[in-house]
């Protein structure tokens, strides 16, 4: 086993096959064990833990002459520091601003903040193409643009420049409410389908109105709370 996991000159191809089984589960359980977030919400620390983490992981795949274990302790080392780190971020704002960085206002009152633009290194282009991915055409329709730490730019409207709601027009609205699955790959929800008070048989026969002729066709049904039937063939 010495010849798999040691330094070695050369690996054979079981002592190949090995090591990959190993990094792979090192990489399941690094990315198991990783704090949740959405991939935007990762900061410029976390994405460069991510590339120092898989380099160290697959290293002992690129070079037979490092040991497993030394790719171990190298890997959990890292991953500790990067443990330390969100967990001081969490706990202390002082610490957050200082590693994380603070939000920085860059439109304020549809005035763009040229100094904030400067220091952040973001351009025009970056800034209206943002802009426009938040259905924002024109500073001037900005209360203010907020340039995130993880470098997402959150924008918050100007109220005449928001779209007009139901309850700006005081138009009475139902409450939102998940669509039911009656459908799930071809099998009928039967517990879902009495929940609304249908049958199979009145299943059968609204979607023999759509020109389904079998239910085990059917891939995904779903009813809203309005009673819109929604269906989609395998």
């Amino acid at each position: 086993m010495e010849h798999i996991l040691g330094s070695v000159e050369q690996l054979s191809i079981g002592g190949y096959v090995v090591r990959t089984i190993i990094v792979g589960v090192v990489s399941y359980f690094m990315t198991k064990f990783l704090p949740r977030r959405s991939g935007g919400q990762y900061s410029a620390f976390d994405f460069t833990f991510f590339w120092l983490m898989g380099g160290l992981a697959v290293s002992p795949l690129a070079a037979s002459e490092i040991p497993i274990k030394n790719m171990l302790v190298a890997v959990f080392t890292v991953y500790m520091w990067h443990y330390i780190h969100s967990y001081l971020v969490v706990k202390s704002r002082r610490i957050a601003k200082l590693i994380v960085g603070r939000p920085s206002i860059l439109i304020e009152n549809g005035t763009i903040v040229r100094e904030k633009m400067k220091r952040n290194l973001f351009n025009i282009e970056m800034l209206m193409s943002q802009m426009r991915l938040m259905r924002a055409a024109n500073p001037n329709q900005v209360s203010y643009a907020v340039l995130e730490t993880n470098g997402q730019l959150s924008v918050l409207k100007k109220s005449s420049a928001q779209p007009v709601t139901p309850s700006d027009l005081n138009v009475p609205i139902s409450k939102t409410i998940m669509p039911v699955v009656l459908i799930n790959d071809g099998k009928v929800i039967h517990e879902n389908l009495n929940g609304i008070g249908w049958n199979v048989e009145k299943l059968q026969e609204e979607l023999g109105k759509k020109g389904v002729l079998k239910l085990e066709s059917v891939y995904l049904a779903t009813i809203d709370a309005v009673g819109a039937l929604y269906y989609s063939i395998k």
